[in-house]
């Protein structure tokens, strides 16, 4: 038992998948943060138009 418990602990292979893997999951976690707030910007600049353009066509209908 103590032999199978030193081999597990000096192995060393799956090192590179384990990077690997969170590296992928820090790329998916800064690609959704950006998203997020371009999503929220836009949303606030469509609103932010959004009054003027009501206005000029209520005038246009006038």
């Amino acid at each position: 038992m103590a032999k199978l418990l030193d081999r597990f602990w000096t192995d060393e292979t799956g090192n590179a998948a384990l990077d690997w893997l969170i590296l992928t999951a820090g790329v998916v976690l800064l690609s959704a943060a950006v998203l997020s707030a371009a999503d929220g910007a836009a949303a606030n600049a469509g609103a932010t138009d959004t009054p003027p353009v009501a206005a000029a066509s209520e005038a246009a209908l006038t």
